[in-house]
């Protein structure tokens, strides 16, 4: 648990006294003669910025109180959002409250809230109210183990991107698991998991959250019935499988959880037809791309293919798993060729066109669609994807300019954990989410989001954004496992114009380190540490 001092008071208004008093810090213990308070007055109200996205609440440390006695705390993720009434642009209490009425006493020390938020908006209720403050600080639950994964390089935007990434993703790690979102979703919802975990096995030595959400989905799910809920989410359950095992080399929970992968496969094979096309009745692979009955037939079309090809890379990916554990992987075979006879275009969407490249289909068509735009129809959730199929491409340069447009472009607007969703056409004439919009601008939290993440309801830090840091290690820093456990490693760095990287990432084995520098004839001079027990292939 971390305390946080607020940076800045964004609005104070009413009879309001020495509101600067809560930004300095001070011995966090109440006492009978405190001298250094603020005092608020009536109907009046004080909004904080606490410099950075908080997973938590506020502790207040509460001097005097006299008349009404109860406060309305409102936290935001944006300025604007803090400030919202419920149901106002989808303000919400879902999952987490983050709009409460609460009471304070004299000489009293209390914390509430467990939220996602930066701004907290404090009212108090009548003209009666007079409340003398010692002090708010932020209360923030944030993991905190040490970080073996490092990236540096010349160029600040994406060192900032890094880390912005890493804390991201640092305040999704809570009780023992991967939450999707601090404020809204505090669930396992796998798929969204694949991400987080990429991230984290780029990041941490140990990594206890990725067999626990698969253990736990998993006896929360008898076959015949799909995690979450989505068919493609167990299929996103055998690709994390597959990855832990690739990076861990844990053998024992991999061979744990055959039979049920097996079982899936069983399933899995009810919804296939002779042709390849696929009827599950309810198809997923991301937000913007999740067709709606009546919507564009693009749309349609597009989503069955990343179906189809979602379900090609979980049974590639389990037929090598159960072939390096000695299980049969015959069916997995049977059914991967069965939805080959199947044959898409696909017409618009980007992640799509990545399962496609991810799945075998590496054709002109698919890297059109993900060149196209550079950053626009880029997704938070799928950015690792999207990302690595431009480099299987070969286009590893314009995978960071890419990368670097649409994370840059949250940054821009303010953001310190990076979001849900965003679309890089959503910078046109948007307000940062620490200032007010002006006349005619628009509200870049508030007025944008779609299916259930409309408006203020809208998560601001989301640990599926934390993908590009995989990337970023995999494919700029170029380290990447070449057998399970890291028992060999292949590295071949990608700089893409840099002129110096160094960095490092955990392996089982110990920390790999590498620095790179590009000497004048374009050359890479490399420097490479890597622990004794792994092999580097040629």
């Amino acid at each position: 648990m971390k305390k946080i001092y607020a940076e800045k008071i964004k609005v104070a208004k009413g009879e309001i006294e020495n509101a600067e008093n809560l930004l300095k810090e001070k011995e966090l213990q109440i006492g009978l003669r405190e001298r250094e308070t603020t005092k608020v007055k009536g109907c009046s109200h004080i909004v904080l910025d606490f410099g950075k996205e908080i997973s938590g609440g506020v502790r207040i440390l509460t001097y005097r109180v006299k008349g009404n006695k109860r406060v309305r705390l409102r936290f935001g993720e944006s300025l604007t959002e803090s400030c919202a009434e419920i149901g106002e642009k989808n303000a919400t209490n879902d999952h987490a409250l983050r709009d409460m009425t609460v009471e304070v006493q004299d000489f009293s020390d209390m914390s509430f809230g467990q939220t996602g938020f930066r701004f907290v908006r404090i009212d108090t209720l009548s003209e009666d109210a007079e409340i003398e403050l010692k002090g708010i600080v932020g209360v923030s639950f944030e993991d905190e183990r040490e970080e073996i994964g490092k990236f540096e390089s010349e160029d600040g935007l994406l060192n900032e991107i890094w880390r912005t990434a890493s804390y991201t993703l640092r305040l999704c790690l809570q009780n023992g698991y991967y939450w999707d979102g601090i404020k809204r979703d505090r669930l396992v919802w796998i798929g969204d998991v694949y991400p987080e975990m990429k991230a984290a096995q780029s990041l941490y030595e140990t990594i206890p959250e990725t067999e626990r959400s698969l253990r736990y989905t998993k006896e929360q799910t008898p076959l015949g019935e799909w995690i979450n809920g989505i068919p493609m989410y167990s299929m996103w359950w055998l690709i994390i499988l597959s990855d832990n095992y690739r990076h861990s080399g844990n053998r024992e929970f991999a061979r744990e959880q055959l039979t049920y992968a097996e079982g899936l496969i069983s399933e899995f094979e009810k919804y296939v037809d002779e042709e390849g096309e696929t009827h599950f009745g309810y198809n997923f692979i991301d937000w913007p791309t999740h067709y709606e009955e009546g919507e564009d037939e693009i749309k349609k079309q597009d989503e069955k293919a990343g179906v189809n090809y979602l379900l090609r890379i979980a049974l590639q990916k389990t037929k090598e798993l159960m072939e390096e554990l000695g299980r049969e992987s015959e069916r997995c075979e049977s059914l991967l060729k069965k939805l080959e006879r199947k044959k898409y275009e696909v017409k618009k969407y980007k992640q799509i066109a990545s399962l496609g490249v991810w799945s075998g289909e590496r054709t002109e068509h698919n890297r059109e669609v993900l060149l196209k735009g550079g950053a626009e129809g880029m997704s938070t959730f799928m950015s690792y994807e999207i990302l690595t199929a431009c480099a299987e491409l070969g286009e590893y340069e314009k995978a960071l300019k890419m990368l670097k447009e649409y994370y840059g472009g949250m940054l821009k607007l303010g953001a310190t954990t990076f979001w849900e969703d965003f679309d890089v056409k959503w910078q046109e004439g948007a307000s940062r989410i620490d200032e007010q919009p002006k006349e005619g601008e628009k509200d870049v939290h508030g007025d944008y989001g779609a299916f259930c993440y409309k408006g203020f309801r809208h998560s601001l830090c989301h640990g599926w954004s934390s993908g590009v840091i995989a990337y970023l290690r995999e494919q700029v820093l170029g380290i990447k496992a070449e057998e399970a456990g890291f028992r060999k490693v292949r590295i071949e760095p990608h700089l893409s114009g840099l002129k110096h990287v160094k960095g490092s990432c955990p392996t089982p084995f110990g920390r790999i380190e590498v620095e790179y520098k590009m000497d004048g004839e374009g050359r890479i001079e490399k420097q490479i540490k890597v622990p004794k027990g792994i092999e580097i292939a040629e």
